[in-house]
């Protein structure tokens, strides 16, 4: 499975998801975790951050040459290895952008090392600009999530309407597999009045919901996700019943 992790705006747990699905993967085969964020926010999930754009996703989409084997740091947790991300992503995605290079430019990155995992992970930036784009014509499936905020919800209108649209101008064939809640909270009414509008529409909604949980800022501090800091939490069982709901509806999608 190749899977991007997307949202229209950010603050809606959209890397947690990503680094903790990333890691429950890790358990049906090897998995490399791309962060396209120039936040680099899913490197700093594990403790890693790259000291210089040289040493980044970025080095790769300025440099075709560059060998993208070296700069992907290895075995950072069980069947895990990252590819990271560096705030000068920003500065060579413009680039590319402005040469028509940028669509293709993660895929192109990605294309010698795919071979060598079971899954794929990216973690988007929190919009739907060109990263997000470029990110998004690497992968197969894509996993859009929402919280209690009735704004999320919209999020995850925009995130289909972006993948179809994209379709249609034939920059990608990726198809929408999931809408996750990342932040489920059992006792708002804010939730369930987002959850029962997301449920009058089409969109592929998951069961499983991730809870509210003061481990994942928790984990994120420690840099450690929290399906390997508290692996029997509730928060990281469901994380890891997301991972195999997910796994299982992209396996329906055509390649």
């Amino acid at each position: 499975m190749r899977l991007a992790v997307s949202s229209s705006k950010g603050g809606v747990g959209k890397t947690a998801v990503a680094a903790n699905l990333a890691v429950a993967l890790g358990r049906h085969g090897r998995v490399l975790a791309v962060d396209v964020d120039p936040q680099d926010s899913l490197g700093r999930a594990f403790g890693v951050v790259a000291t210089s754009g040289d040493d980044s996703l970025a080095a790769l989409l300025e440099d075709p040459s560059r060998d993208a084997r070296a700069v992907v740091r290895h075995d950072v947790a069980p069947g895990l290895d990252l590819l990271p991300s560096h705030p000068s992503l920003e500065t060579a995605a413009t680039h590319l952008a402005t040469t028509g290079g940028l669509v293709t430019s993660v895929r192109r990155v990605l294309r010698p090392l795919v071979g060598a995992y079971d899954h794929v992970v990216l973690d988007t930036r929190g919009d739907l600009g060109g990263l997000t784009l470029a990110a998004v014509c690497a992968v197969d499936a894509v996993l859009t999530v929402y919280t209690s905020d009735p704004g999320s919800a919209l999020g995850v209108a925009r995130v289909a309407a972006f993948l179809e649209q994209q379709r249609t101008y034939e920059n990608t064939s990726a198809v929408l597999v999931g809408v996750a809640c990342a932040v489920w909270d059992q006792h708002g009414r804010a939730a369930r009045e987002v959850a029962g509008a997301l449920d009058g529409t089409d969109l592929p909604l998951l069961l499983t919901r991730v809870p509210l949980s003061r481990r994942v800022p928790t984990s994120t501090l420690a840099k450690r996700p929290v399906v390997l800091s508290h692996p029997t939490s509730p928060v990281a069982v469901a994380y890891c019943a997301l991972a195999d709901e997910v796994l299982t509806a992209s396996e329906r999608v055509p390649r």
